[in-house]
């Protein structure tokens, strides 16, 4: 079996592609935050620096944080599982990596706002989007090896 990469494939690098935009777009608003709460670069999450803050300003950076961590975390799976799963099914990849960006972006801003409860919200897209991205790269490795 041959792969042939199409102009559907397109679809799929442009999504990777807002996918490493969107995690750094979330590193620089991360990074806005210490600014603007007096903080030093190298701040984290309990350090030393934090503890001149609020408790609500440091809820706030907690959760800047945790939403920057998380797109770094699950960036690399994401990416390459589009990429990988587009060479095989450009279509479904290029639309679940759509439904994961979405996902991400209701993730964030839910986090944001609401805490850790309104995680649930992004993850709704994001859990379904992550295993249909990795059944479809697996799937089509598997029957281009004639192993399905």
């Amino acid at each position: 079996m041959s792969i042939v990469i199409g102009t559907s494939y397109v679809w799929n690098i442009v999504s990777a592609t807002v996918m490493g935009l969107q995690t750094a777009a979330f590193a620089g608003c991360a990074s806005r935050q210490k600014a603007r709460l007096d903080l030093p670069h190298s701040a984290e999450v309990g350090s030393r620096a934090t503890e001149k803050l609020s408790d609500e300003e440091n809820e706030e950076f907690t959760r800047f944080q945790k939403v920057n961590q998380s797109h770094v975390e699950y960036l690399p799976l994401a990416q390459s599982s589009v990429l990988l799963a587009g060479l095989f099914y450009p279509k479904l990849s290029a639309y679940a990596g759509a439904a994961y960006i979405v996902g991400r972006l209701v993730y964030s801003i839910s986090y944001i706002r609401c805490g850790p409860e309104g995680r649930k919200y992004g993850v709704f897209f994001i859990c379904p989007s992550i295993i249909t991205l990795l059944g479809a790269s697996l799937y089509g490795s598997f029957k281009a090896l004639s192993l399905v």
